[in-house]
């Protein structure tokens, strides 16, 4: 089952040093079709070894990734906007993401249309095809735990990932007729158990699995997108330009 549109899926997801509207956007990656990312980290006041940490990126994810080291958040946004405006195919791509604008405010969206205001930084979605897919996760499929006689919705970006595509999961064998890529379904390399984490480790200037965490949640994001595209009516998942 495939949308109307039928575009392709490009994931993406933010790193912040917080949630207040003060806080700062540390990581900025984009997963393109066809394995390959493109990871933008706010240095501030640390350094990276940019050469090494694309070496293990590369080799923690099987995929080739880009990696922009940007001076400060301002530089980050306008690497962002370089990024839509150069690998972003406005015909064919939709850019897809968890949580990032739902009808209760999402993050991801919010928090950068305030980022660029701060830094004057023209917004570098306008005009593009977006789709949340935390609602279509919620809603069209079963993601309820049952444990101690209490349920739960699992509907975090990493809960429902491996719900729907970790360990004891037969998809591969149905999904056989997809590109046979050897990342495809691989349990994802996370160093984090959520984002917290990533936001202590970026302070003390550990920036590697902070990169590590980014890419792993746009690889879950592009995976559950594909999957959603096989199973969930394009009626049911809502589309809109930024």
């Amino acid at each position: 089952m495939h949308h109307q549109s039928d575009r392709s899926n490009v994931a993406w997801d933010i790193e912040t040093t917080g949630f207040g509207w003060s806080a700062e956007i540390t990581v900025s990656g984009f997963w393109f079709p066809h394995g390959h990312a493109t990871l933008i980290i706010n240095v501030g006041p640390h350094s990276v070894d940019k050469q090494d940490f694309v070496d293990r990126l590369t080799g923690v994810s099987g995929v080739p990734v880009s990696l922009f080291v940007a001076s400060d958040e301002g530089e980050l946004l306008s690497e962002m906007k370089r990024v839509v405006f150069e690998r972003f195919d406005r015909e064919y791509n939709r850019l897809v993401a968890y949580n990032a604008d739902s009808w209760k405010g999402g993050f991801d969206l919010p928090f950068t249309r305030t980022r660029c205001i701060r830094q004057g930084v023209d917004w570098m979605f306008d005009g593009v095809l977006f789709a949340d897919l935390w609602e279509p996760v919620k809603k069209r499929l079963n993601t309820t735990y049952t444990a101690y006689g209490s349920s739960a919705n699992v509907n975090s970006l990493t809960g429902s990932y491996n719900l729907l595509l970790g360990q004891n999961n037969r998809l591969p064998m149905l999904l056989d007729d997809l590109e046979d890529h050897s990342w495809y379904y691989e349990s994802p390399y996370d160093p984090f158990e959520d984002s917290g984490s990533a936001a202590a480790h970026y302070r003390e200037g550990n920036l590697l699995p902070v990169l590590e965490h980014n890419l792993a949640d746009i690889h879950r994001t592009w995976e559950l997108a594909e999957l959603i595209r096989r199973f969930v009516s394009s009626k049911d998942i809502s589309e809109k330009k930024l």
